[in-house]
């Protein structure tokens, strides 16, 4: 690798200084002359077309400056009003069209249009009186800072305009001096009025690029030398950064310092007067809840008139213009959000679709609007970490109600055990907000969102429950099916279930002829269960089958089959 890239740029040298090398290269330089020609004869083509073009637009022009001169004559000449209008009319319709021709004229003789050439002026910005009179010292300020930065862009712009300018000249002349060698050598001797044309354009376009050349060299030198002032001098946005630090940084932390001891003073009065309207137990009635509204608002004008006047005190016009533009800043963002404002304020009152006391659902849970303010307290009793507070704002567009007796928060509690998708049974372990989890038999966890717990419709097994079996008996036994065989049934399944859960685990047992069936006798049988066996459920299941059969056997009765019917069906051809 080290000795490759030198053998690889010693053949590449050998090869250029070869025979084969130096043809390669004069088919190149050849090929490249061909084009240059090519583009030469093009270019002399197009200019003789234009040339030929160029005499009848001065043909054109030479007339209508007649008919100008004509009407000029006529309206002199003109006697009533009438006829001077119409002839007027006519003049500018004629200048117009002379002013056309004009323009293409110029076009067909430099290939740059007449329009380029103008200088329109130096567009100065000017922030006019829209502003109030105390933000002037601020924009004066930022405007001396900036000073030096918005010079130079100027003379850049500036500069790059001269730099075009120069080049379209050039283009114009290298045209002209085209135009004149084709002209020339179609009519070497005599003074056409093509010729005449031609020198007179092009003593107007040297003088363009004479003006063009020295704003760009005028402009240059005042570009560096602004960079060298502002590279040794210390002002500009640094400057202003550290002397609005050094005078007024003091002057903003005293005004903060006001603004933000008024509004704490005011919020410890607030505080206060709400925890004795708590001690004494006193209700919050429109009243009480307007003028604390009111007592807000008022405290923030206050705050906001204790920095105005800090820096009033100060002689500080440059902070007091920036704080009164933010006011009306805020003052304009209040009118756009007015009808948001309102209704905000209604609910305050407590007078909105949202009330102190009631319940609201959010996001597919109920809570109880504990405190209604400008940030309300939402609690759920039933879930674990379920107070949350957020701003008066977020309650708009919700509805709350009354709830009603006993109405509960949430389905389940932290323990029970609830039955959901069907035939899933597990204990609620865990019950926020934001998830419910559950434990399944065996010790799997489920993870619902709350609101698609919610969605379930869980069935809480912890404050009672009902299990209902049906059995079948053999239609030999119909003589007893409606009185021995009921009571004998529950004795025995009676009797296994205090073995499994004691007397206290059964609230009732019934076992019915529930009906006749197609092969046998259907009976019901219906435990009511108290919710502290839940976790038994699928064990209590099992066994209330297994002591169905054992009775069964101890009696001699006898479980049917299912029968099969074949039905036959003729079917005529």
């Amino acid at each position: 690798m080290v000795f490759t890239r030198p053998l690889f740029f010693c053949l590449i040298i050998c090869l250029c200084h070869s025979p084969l090398g130096a043809y390669l290269h004069a088919q190149e330089l050849d090929e490249k002359t061909k084009q240059e020609l090519k583009q030469k004869e093009k270019r002399r083509q197009e200019a003789a077309d234009a040339l030929k073009t160029l005499t009848n637009w001065l043909e054109t022009r030479k007339e209508q400056e007649k008919m100008v001169k004509g009407l000029k004559a006529e309206l002199q000449a003109a006697k009533e009003d009438a006829t001077k209008k119409e002839v007027e009319e006519k003049i500018k319709d004629a200048n117009s069209k002379l002013e056309k021709t004009e323009k293409q004229i110029v076009a067909l003789s430099t290939g740059v249009s007449s329009d380029d050439a103008k200088d329109d002026g130096e567009q100065k910005f000017d922030l006019q009186a829209e502003l109030v009179s105390l933000v002037q010292p601020f924009i004066k300020m930022m405007k001396d800072a900036t000073a030096d930065a918005r010079k130079i862009d100027e003379l850049k712009i500036t500069l790059a305009s001269a730099k075009e300018k120069v080049e379209i000249a050039e283009r114009a002349m290298d045209r002209l001096s085209l135009l004149s060698e084709i002209e020339k050598a179609d009519k070497p001797k005599g003074k056409t009025a093509t010729r005449v044309h031609l020198k007179k354009i092009t003593k107007e376009w040297q003088k363009h690029k004479r003006e063009a050349l020295d704003l760009k060299e005028a402009t240059d030198q005042r570009l560096t030398l602004l960079h060298n002032q502002h590279a040794k001098s210390s002002d500009g946005i640094g400057g202003f950064a550290t002397d609005f630090i050094r005078t007024r940084g003091i002057n903003l932390l005293l005004a903060i310092t006001a603004f933000g001891g008024v509004l704490l003073i005011a919020n410890l009065i607030a505080k206060l007067s709400g925890w004795i309207q708590k001690k004494r137990n006193l209700p919050r009635t429109f009243l009480t809840r307007l003028i604390t509204l009111l007592f807000r608002v008022f405290s923030f004008f206050v705050a906001f008139i204790a920095m105005l006047v800090v820096f009033n005190s100060l002689t500080d016009w440059v902070l007091l213009g920036v704080a009164s533009l933010f006011a009306l800043g805020i003052a304009w963002l209040g009118l756009k959000m007015l009808p948001e404002i309102v209704e905000q304020v209604v609910l305050l009152l407590n007078l909105g679709a949202v009330q102190e006391g009631e319940r609201v659902t959010l996001a597919g849970v109920p809570w109880l609007v504990e405190r209604l303010d400008f940030h309300t307290d939402l609690v759920n009793p039933s879930l674990e970490g379920g107070a949350f507070t957020l701003p008066v704002r977020e309650l708009v567009g919700l509805h709350s109600r009354p709830s009603g007796n006993n109405e509960p928060w949430f389905p389940t509690n932290k323990g029970n055990w609830v039955q959901f998708e069907g035939d899933r049974i597990g204990q609620v372990i865990s019950q926020t907000p934001a998830l419910v989890q559950i434990e399944e038999l065996g010790g799997s966890l489920v993870t619902y969102e709350t609101a698609g717990f919610l969605g379930l419709a869980p069935k809480n097994l912890s404050t009672g429950f009902r299990i209902k079996i049906e059995f079948g008996l053999d239609y030999k036994h119909q003589k007893i099916a409606t009185s021995e065989i009921p009571n004998k049934l529950r004795d025995h399944v009676h009797a296994g279930l205090v073995k499994l859960l004691s007397t206290d685990g059964i609230k009732k047992l019934d076992v019915d002829l529930y009906k006749a069936g197609d092969s046998a006798l259907i009976y019901e049988v219906e435990a009511e269960l108290p919710g502290h066996v839940a976790s038994f459920f699928e064990d209590i299941e099992r066994d209330i089958m297994s002591l169905l059969v054992e009775a069964v056997n101890i009696h001699g009765w006898t479980i049917p089959f299912p029968q099969m019917v074949v039905r036959h069906q003729r079917v005529s051809s």
